[in-house]
Formats: C-alpha cells, structure tokens, sequence
C-alpha cells in the first residue's frame, strides 16, 4: 500500500477510534449516574445523619451525578477534545478525597480518622477507573490509577498530620500485638492499609490499561477488515470477498490466467434518453447497473467496472475455477431474464423497454491492479477482453441480445460434456472489427 493510501487509512482509523472513544464515554458517563443514583439511593436510606446534615451529604452525592452529567454533555458535544476527560478524571478523584477528608459541615460531631480511612469508602475510587476503561484509551485508564493514587495518599498525609492521629510507625514496638493493640484506637491508622490499597490502584489500572489496549489492537483489526472488505466488495461476489478478506495475498501482482469476459451494453442507448432529465438518467442507470450486476454477483463473478451504460464483468478472477464459463453463461441468461422482468414493469408505467447486448469470450488475459497511488483499480487487460467487446457489438448485427464465442462454449463443454447449451445456436464464423481472421460464435436462441 503506498504512502498516501496508508496516511488515509491511519486517518480513518483515527477518526473511527475518536468516535469510538466519545460513545465509549457517553456511556460511561450514563453508567455512572446510574451508579450514583443507587448510591444516592442507599445514602437516603442509611445515612445517619439528620437535619441540614442529612441533606449536605446527599447534595455531596448529587454533585458527582452533575459531574457526571457535565462528562456526557462533553463527550456529546465534542467540547474539550480529549485532554477535558483527563481534567474531569483528576476532579473527580481529588473531590471525592476532599468530601472524605472533611467532616460534614451542620454535624456536632466528626469521624474519626480511622473510620474516615476505611477500606469500604476507598472503594468508591474504583467507580472512576470503571468509568476510564469505557474510554478504550489506556493512557486514560494509567491516569485515573495515578490520581486515584495522588488523593488517596493526599489523604493518608492530611489525616496523620491532624493533632492525636499516629501510624504504626508510631508505635514503641514493631509487633502484631501492638498493632492489634493501635487497631481498637479510632485514631490509629495503620499504613499496611495503604500500601495494600496502592497495591490494588496499580494491579487494577494495569491490568485494565492492557484490556482496554488490547480492546483497542482489536477493534484496529475488524476495521483494518471492514475496510479490506469494502474495498473488494467493489468488485467480487460476497463469496469471493469472504474468502480475499481472510488472506495475507494481495492483489498487486500482475499474472496470466484465463477467465470468460462479459460486456454488456443498452442498445440505443442516446435515443432512449434524448428527452429525458438527468435525474431520470441516472435513475434508469441505477436500476440497469443493479439488475446486471446482483446477477454478475450470485454467479461469482466479478464486476471489473461500469462503462456509462455498459458494464464489464470477469468470471474466474482473482482465482479461476473449473465453472467460469458456465458462471459466465448463467449470468448473461439472468441479466436477459431480469431486463426481461423490468421492462415488462416499465411498459406497463408507459416507459420504453430496454434492450441489451452481451458478449461473451474466453481465454487468457493478464489480471491485476492498474492505476497510480491515487487510484487503483483491479482489473483485466488483453486480447481476450477486446474480442469479448467486440463479439458484443455483434449484437446488433446479428439482432440478438446475446453473443458467445466459440471458445467459451468449447470451455463449457470441456469441463461438462453433458451441459445445457439448447438455449444457444451456432451463428458460424463472424466478421469482427480489428482482426483479420473471423471468430466462430453462437447467439441467444429467444
């Protein structure tokens, strides 16, 4: 893949993880009010605060349900980029550290240090590294453990800087009994707890950072996917597409292979049209393109491109098989049998029918990608591919919607000596534009 084309797909990607990641905190920010609205909920129930107490703690809740609210109107709004979750993480962690820290204004009575330090409340902090890892950047997920880390040790500092507070490295003996003893003095803080609850912030923000990275090489590969398989959906049956999508080979290299050639065109295509509008054109494009080529398609073929009103499809590319030619024959009996269906649809709407010609041929060509960096397009070139166009302008000539060559029928019959050709007749040898020696066809037998 050149240069260029790589840069466009790395901004694809980019744009596709960015999108991404903004619904990725959108619902993060949802999953939090939901979660603080059931830890509102309880507090309601449990606090045993009372009075003007009662409802400062509840409004201490509220306030993290209105951050999070203010995160997914960010996130929905795109204001703020990426670096205002960064900002919205450390508030978070830094809020909730204040509101344990500080006793509750309107109460007589604070809680001890011991109880304002306790395991249960630290766990709070883990919400916030639940709500990082939606964001699938692991960067973010590193940067909620390390405030949640910076405010947890903030408050471990502020609490044994308060008068009476004192840690086991406080105590005369480094002992069990001792620190069993320090334990029942709500005042006591025990440092053990500490670093057992760092230990955990960096276990879990480790960890979730390689989820979420990993996630993330995940993703990567099924739009790296999606994307190879947009591109070859262009031009291969959904058959042929799964199978390309799945290998390593690409496209690139020119080779020789036989494979049957299709073109088919509208027959009076500039009278059909005279005195119709554009969009009327492009309509009846549309519906001709469709038809011809969902029938170029269930018959695995592969559509090389549309000419105007024309189209060009092989049959046995990228990799040729033993049913080509027949595939190729099918697909021009169902365009006949569909323009069939449409045109009876379009006489009864009082429009004009249409009548196509296609030609069909078979042999060697050489396959491959054709183009510059800017613009590549998989396709077939060769003798083959201009005996199949000029065997379809036979059609006219010979006053018949479809004309074969000679070679594909010898192909088909090759390959099935007992296979259908009744439908076909032997037209003899033809005239063609541009050679000298004449090609043996058969035509459509309507």
């Amino acid at each position: 893949m050149s240069e260029p084309t790589q840069e466009r797909a790395r901004s694809r990607s980019g744009a596709a993880f960015a999108e991404e990641e903004r619904q990725g905190m959108m619902l993060a920010a949802k999953v939090r009010t939901v979660s603080l609205a059931l830890v509102l909920l309880w507090q309601a129930i449990d606090s045993p605060e009372t009075g003007l107490s009662y409802f400062f703690v509840l409004l201490e809740i509220f306030t993290f349900v209105l951050l999070g609210g203010l995160q997914y109107i960010a996130a929905y709004s795109r204001l703020g980029g990426r670096s205002i979750q960064y900002v919205f993480v450390t508030l978070d962690c830094i809020l909730l550290a204040v509101v344990f820290s500080l006793s509750v204004p309107f109460s007589g009575a604070s809680l001890p240090p011991a109880i304002s330090m306790d395991t249960a409340r630290f766990l709070y902090f883990l919400m916030f590294l639940m709500q990082a890892s939606f964001s699938f950047r692991p960067f973010l997920v590193v940067w909620c453990g390390i405030s949640i880390m910076i405010a947890r040790i903030g408050m471990w500092v502020w609490f044994l800087s308060l008068p009476g507070t004192y840690s086991n490295l406080d105590l005369p003996e480094q002992t069990v009994e001792a620190w069993l003893a320090g334990g029942t003095d709500l005042n006591f803080l025990f440092l053990g707890y500490a670093a057992t609850e760092l230990l955990v912030v960096v276990i879990l923000s480790a960890g979730l950072a390689v989820v979420v990275a990993r996630s993330r090489r995940l993703v990567n590969n099924l739009l790296s996917t999606e994307r190879k398989r947009a591109s070859l959906a262009r031009y291969f049956s959904p058959n042929v597409v799964d199978q390309l999508s799945k290998s390593d080979v690409g496209l690139s290299a020119a080779k020789h292979q036989k494979v049957a050639v299709l073109f088919a065109d509208i027959i009076g295509f500039t009278k059909l049209c005279e005195n119709a509008t554009a969009d009327e054109v492009i309509e009846l494009l549309r519906g001709y393109h469709d038809r011809l080529g969902k029938a170029v398609f269930e018959n695995s073929g592969t559509l090389d491109k549309y000419i105007g009103d024309g189209l060009m499809a092989t049959f046995g590319t990228p990799s040729p098989g033993p049913h080509d030619p027949e595939n190729a024959l099918n697909s021009a009996y169902e365009m006949i049998a569909a323009l069939g269906e449409w045109n009876t649809e379009r006489v009864l709407s009082g429009d004009d029918p249409i009548r196509v010609g296609i030609g069909l041929h078979w042999g060697i060509v050489v396959a491959g990608d054709i183009g510059n960096e800017r613009r590549l397009e998989y396709s077939v070139v060769g003798d083959t591919v201009n005996i199949a166009s000029r065997i379809e302008h036979l059609t006219r000539q010979l006053n018949t919607q479809l004309v074969v060559s000679d070679d594909l029928v010898s192909a088909i019959k090759q390959n099935d000596p007992n296979a259908n050709l009744d439908r076909l007749i032997d037209a003899g040898l033809q005239k063609i534009r541009g050679r000298t020696s004449e090609v043996k066809v058969w035509i459509y037998s309507q």
